[in-house]
């Protein structure tokens, strides 16, 4: 009898059954392909990968701002694709090490949940085994969602898991969405050397950016020569004689709009992934969005919990490791929830954006008056010195000075915006965190220069008239 049977090892379920054996459950894992889930093999870390090849590609074309001279810079892809498969084996390596270590038992298969008390697995030789357990935790996941036009099953148009698998630059390519993912792949295809049209429905690109932000990233992208299309309703995809595509929509006077290109990524969401699991059959509430649980990850269903994508909520792996780590806290006995409020997210763009908390868009929404503080990081030392001067830090907080979000687009924003995350956690202000000293020079300082600006001035930014 295992405490807990977890179906899915991806960022919620292999963190969970860790989490579980830590505390000294019986935990038993299922999962039908590689542990890590997409984040791990599909998603986060192969495109991360390739994020970091890029900036090594853009730094060597402008090794002679530096002095540093850089002759025929050129781009491998064999070699490219070979060395994000190693980073993503060696951490997959890991992970099944850690589970090994803890006492994990990880079961090959497609785990079916027979009822609070019991896992089916059924094998890849079809034999299947049955697992008693006092609770079961699904974390099955998402799945890409395709675009439900006419031919969007034509070769060359890719979601964006099969585009990390492209063996060759694109020498023009079509992002349809503009979402997180959308924007990381056209920022990566651009400095590899295609030419990328993004197109968007929504008015603007990455929806849940402040609006800021998001205009000035926008700005950015043109100059690094990506066309950013918002506005666009694809409405078919055609092929060309010469093997191309063709990407047909309306602008949203209602124009008809046309975009060829050698491939198109679609990226326009995930919807959840249930796995096979009868749901239905289980009594297990849901609807379109995903799973329903509780404040501790528990369904209507006693002894059924679930964790990440499959309840259709952040769409984000550290927090399916939250939400792994708090459901299993619950089982072994513990009684704790999820806090939603303080969540960090970042998108790898270039420059990159972190961000956490509420933006101005939401603030004006819930009725909330705001003070914003902004200093750019051309003010900034160490980002003159890197040669990454693009962007600001935007910092806001209510009327007593109290933080409700900060918002940064620039160099290592998806680091920096740790620092606000605690600050947020902690419930501290603005002048609170001015009083931080940030080491010198530091790309923190265009940080803590920003909390400073909330209730008085930055230092290092010219006196601004009104």
């Amino acid at each position: 009898m295992f405490d807990a049977v977890v179906v899915g090892g991806g960022p919620g379920g292999y963190v969970a059954a860790i989490k579980g054996a830590q505390m000294g459950g019986r935990i038993a894992l299922v999962e039908k392909d590689r542990v890590g889930g997409t984040c791990l093999n599909r998603g986060c870390i192969p495109t991360k990968a390739l994020v970091r090849t890029a900036e090594v590609l853009d730094l060597a074309r402008r090794g002679a701002e530096f002095g540093v001279q850089v002759q025929g810079t050129s781009l491998d892809m064999m070699k490219v694709t070979a060395r994000k498969d190693m980073v993503v084996s060696q951490l997959v390596g890991g992970v099944q090490l850690l589970l090994k270590s803890w006492g994990v038992e990880v079961i090959q298969g497609a785990g079916r949940v027979a009822g609070p008390g019991r896992v089916d697995v059924v094998k890849a030789d079809g034999s299947t085994i049955s697992l008693d357990t006092r609770t079961v935790i699904i974390a099955t996941g998402s799945r890409a969602v395709n675009l439900p036009v006419p031919g969007a099953d034509l070769q060359g148009v890719l979601v964006s898991e099969a585009a990390l698998d492209l063996d060759h630059v694109p020498p023009r390519l079509a992002v349809i969405g503009a979402g997180v993912i959308g924007i990381e792949m056209a920022c990566i295809f651009r400095s590899f050397g295609s030419e990328v049209t993004v197109l968007e429905k929504l008015p603007g690109i990455l929806p849940p950016v402040d609006e800021e932000i998001s205009r000035r990233l926008t700005a950015l992208l043109k100059r690094k020569g990506i066309v950013v299309q918002a506005g666009v309703s694809v409405e078919g995809i055609g092929a060309n004689a010469d093997g191309s595509k063709r990407v047909y929509g309306k602008d949203q006077a209602g124009n008809p709009l046309q975009t060829d290109c050698d491939v198109a990524i679609v990226s326009v969401g995930r919807r959840p992934d249930f796995g096979g699991i009868d749901l239905d059959a289980l009594g297990v509430a849901y609807d379109r969005k995903g799973i329903k649980v509780d404040e501790h990850l528990m369904t209507n269903v006693p002894g059924i919990y679930a964790v990440g994508d499959v309840l259709g909520r952040t769409w984000l792996a550290h927090v399916a490791s939250h939400e792994g780590i708090t459901a299993m806290r619950n089982i072994m006995g513990e009684s704790t929830s999820m806090e939603y409020d303080v969540i960090p997210a970042c998108v790898f763009s270039s420059p990159e954006i972190g961000w956490v908390g509420i933006n101005e868009q939401e603030a004006r929404a819930r009725g909330l008056q705001v003070k914003a503080s902004r200093f750019p990081f051309s003010a900034n030392g160490r980002a003159l010195i890197l040669g990454e001067a693009d962007g600001m830090v935007k910092v806001l907080a209510d009327q007593q000075g109290r933080l409700v979000g900060v918002h940064i687009l620039g160099p290592h924003a998806d680091d920096l915006v740790h620092e606000a995350a605690a600050a947020l956690k902690m419930g501290a202000t603005a002048c609170e965190m001015a009083e931080m000293i940030h080491s010198h020079p530091t790309l923190a300082e265009a940080v803590g220069e920003a909390f400073l600006g909330v209730d008085g001035s930055p230092i290092h930014f010219a006196k601004q008239r009104r």
